[in-house]
């Protein structure tokens, strides 16, 4: 590696050992080779400490009391020297192609802020397919471009399959600290509102599902997605006006929707109804959101 590394690779961890060592082999093993390894220990219980030691002078470890994965991630881009950052979660693999095929992309095109990829899963297909962003939207992201409503309609972007500017980090504030599910989705509507943004049609990490993903917190995503949404539209103007005031308002109230029945389904009876009202408020003509406000006022 030399001095001044061209990317840093920043993983965020906490209580993960037992996966945290396949994920640091998978970045030790890439085929390009001029980056630095940065790992942030969010306050782990577990061994992680004596497990990365083995790891000698291969990574950076520091440590900090738990702040959750976004104040985790600002302070690994903190001790960076690279001027591209890589993030990875502590639980997922980077195929060995992932440095050599986004760097080679900007390399000679340093006037972007993120290019990103695509993922595999681990063990296999899911969902119905084989790759996170599925192979026809891939391939028209690839070849037209990725625009706001991409990232907007579904949230296809991955930070393990990204390579970020450092400057264009910074320059939107990094990761915002109170998110601590979808922050992977605010820091690319961001990024993408201030910077240029590309898309390759690539495999270059594997997802991992486990018990232990985040995003299993359903009410927590949904409540942290409406939050982000809400944030996007009320601090960039443009953003609105691109999307439009309909495709804001349907994406909104089909998460209040959602959240209403998960709440339902816990018996959370008040917040249940408030988050159907929100619904049916954002989407006044939809007969669905209307009768289930009606139903559920009365159970």
């Amino acid at each position: 590696m030399s001095r001044s590394p061209a990317v840093s690779v920043v993983v965020a961890t906490y209580n993960r050992a037992k996966l945290l060592r396949e994920t640091i082999d998978s970045i030790l093993h890439q085929r390009f080779q001029d980056y630095e390894l940065i790992v942030v220990d969010d306050g782990s219980t577990d061994d992680t400490r004596a497990m990365l030691a083995g790891f000698g002078s291969r990574i950076r470890y520091f440590y900090q009391e738990n702040r959750g994965p976004s104040a985790a991630r600002n302070a690994g881009v903190r001790h960076a020297v690279g001027r591209w950052i890589s993030i990875q979660d502590s639980d997922d693999l980077c195929a060995p192609n992932h440095l050599e095929c986004l760097y080679g992309y900007v390399t000679d095109r340093p006037h972007y802020g993120m290019v990103f990829a695509n993922g595999g899963y681990l063990g296999g297909s899911n969902h119905d397919r084989e790759t996170i962003i599925p192979t026809a939207k891939s391939r028209r992201l690839a070849a037209h471009g990725v625009q706001l409503a991409d990232l907007f309609d579904k949230s296809i972007v991955r930070l393990q399959a990204a390579l970020i500017s450092k400057a264009a980090y910074e320059a939107v504030g990094g990761h915002d600290e109170t998110l601590r599910i979808c922050m992977d989705l605010d820091l690319a509507f961001r990024l993408f509102m201030n910077s240029a943004v590309a898309y390759l049609d690539e495999v270059i990490f594997f997802y991992r599902k486990h018990d232990g993903n985040s995003s299993r917190n359903e009410e927590l995503r949904l409540t942290e997605n409406i939050q982000v949404i809400e944030k996007l539209v009320v601090q960039n103007k443009t953003a609105g006006a691109l999307l439009g005031e309909k495709r804001v308002a349907a994406r909104l109230a089909y998460r209040y929707y959602r959240l209403a029945r998960g709440r339902r389904k816990h018996g959370e009876r008040s917040g249940a109804r408030s988050a159907i009202t929100q619904a049916s408020r954002l989407r006044p003509l939809s007969l669905k959101y209307r009768l289930y406000r009606l139903h559920w006022a009365f159970f």
